[in-house]
């Protein structure tokens, strides 16, 4: 038997290369480290449409990051999957591995037929959509051995990704069963196996994601879990990456994807209204005033099954309906919100003391408080002296607070994570 696995590895080293340049086997990993109270919810088989566009709303509905190994043959057989799939790549909430190219035992076919399938799921992502990928493999049932980990290695794959925390969603479990099946053997750096394509995942999924967000659990992509930091562009040291795992976890920001937050990027204004109508607590599931929308430039956009997409349309109409931000009119008289103009410092500001005296109950200002900034206008001195006041924003010097500079991503991440730990009502 030995004799047909050197054999066998001598066959791959000599399709894939010399023996020299072969890579290390890609090693396996159940669960990731039980020092943070995180848990990776991960789906496999992007194989039958109707459920599976289920699954990725619900994810999307509860802005849940999630790690999704597709099979190459159905990136093209179902379109209308790859294409939700890629939308969530690019608000940074999906990331994408790889579940082989026809999902095959991969212990079990010729060692020939190894390359060709380890990496096909990835392959066809890249090539229908031009999405980033993760090097992150999953095979087929869970089955490996040393040929497929050195294939693997060979394909740059960095990890081969098993679980710890499964169920039998895909033999069609209720949704009640499911849950109790991932909550109740829910523990520090759990990989929980989904799929996609299950019956009933998808109903299953909001009282997982409630309950175990409200057990304190962070929900993270798997390849948050391998690495020492949340994103490798914030040091976790930092006031900014002590700040973004209680904004990451419930969904109020994220990354552009499993890498990258791009702290000094400038915020928009669709953006900020996400960000704001989710710290307030205001956002809803239920799309409110579809049929007379508030603003002409911000129209309802629909998801592959026709559902009303939340962002940005709803978060806009919830944070301009509740006095956190408002809009404009233009020169022909019309209501306009002008969603991808960047947010201002001062119309920051402006924002958080809304907050601070709708939703906290702070008086309009402090006693005392003075913005100290001669470059703020008169407008919005009050604004600016009652954040500077309680520490939610500061000044780049102590008579300049760059009022019409850009706010920037991380910038806004920390005082949203300021904002959070302010007590209700001033003085108590």
């Amino acid at each position: 038997m030995w004799l047909l696995s050197l054999a066998a590895t001598l066959f791959l080293c000599l399709a894939l290369g010399s023996a020299a340049q072969a890579a290390s086997p890609t090693p396996l990993v159940f669960r990731g480290s039980a020092e943070r109270k995180w848990i990776a919810l991960t789906f496999d088989d992007n194989t039958v449409p109707g459920p599976t566009l289920d699954t990725l709303r619900v994810l999307r509905e509860y802005q849940v990051p999630a790690s999704l190994f597709v099979c190459g043959y159905a990136v093209d057989a179902f379109p209308q999957v790859t294409d939700e799939i890629r939308r969530g790549v690019e608000t940074g909430l999906f990331e994408v591995g790889d579940h082989s190219a026809t999902h095959a035992d991969l212990t079990t076919i010729p060692a020939s037929d190894l390359p060709y399938q380890i990496g096909g799921g990835t392959d066809a992502f890249r090539a229908a959509t031009g999405g980033r990928t993760v090097p992150l493999f999953r095979p087929p049932y869970g089955h490996n051995n040393s040929l497929v980990a050195q294939v693997a290695g060979d394909r740059g794959f960095t990890h081969m990704v098993l679980w710890d925390v499964g169920t039998e969603d895909w033999t069609g479990e209720s949704p009640q069963e499911i849950e109790r099946n991932i909550v109740g053997r829910a523990h520090n750096g759990a990989i929980v196996l989904l799929h996609m394509a299950a019956p009933n995942t998808a109903a299953a999924l909001p009282g997982i994601i409630t309950r175990l967000r409200a057990a304190g659990y962070q929900l993270v992509p798997v390849s948050a879990m391998l690495r020492d930091r949340l994103f490798v562009d914030v040091d976790p040291a930092s006031e900014l990456g002590r700040a973004l795992p209680a904004l990451t976890a419930p969904g109020i920001m994220s990354g552009y994807d499993a890498d990258r937050f791009g702290p000094t990027d400038r915020l928009t204004r669709r953006q900020a209204a996400k960000i704001v109508a989710t710290v307030a607590g205001i956002h809803t599931p239920i799309i409110e005033q579809v049929e007379y929308r508030t603003f002409w430039d911000v129209a309802p956009t629909y998801d592959a099954r026709g559902g009303i997409e939340p962002y940005p349309y709803d978060f806009v109409e919830e944070a301009v309906a509740a006095g956190l931000i408002n809009g404009a009119v233009d020169e022909l008289g019309r209501q306009v919100f002008r969603p991808d103009t960047t947010i201002t410092r001062v119309q920051l500001a402006q924002i958080l003391a809304r907050m601070c005296r709708q939703l906290r109950g702070y008086p309009a200002a402090l006693a005392g408080a003075s913005a100290g900034f001669p470059d703020v206008p008169g407008y919005a001195a009050a604004d600016v002296g009652l954040v500077a006041s309680l520490g939610l924003m500061n000044g780049y010097a102590p008579t300049r607070f760059g009022p019409y500079d850009p706010a920037q991503r991380g910038h806004v991440a920390i005082v949203m994570a300021r904002y959070l730990r302010l007590a209700d009502r001033y003085g108590r």
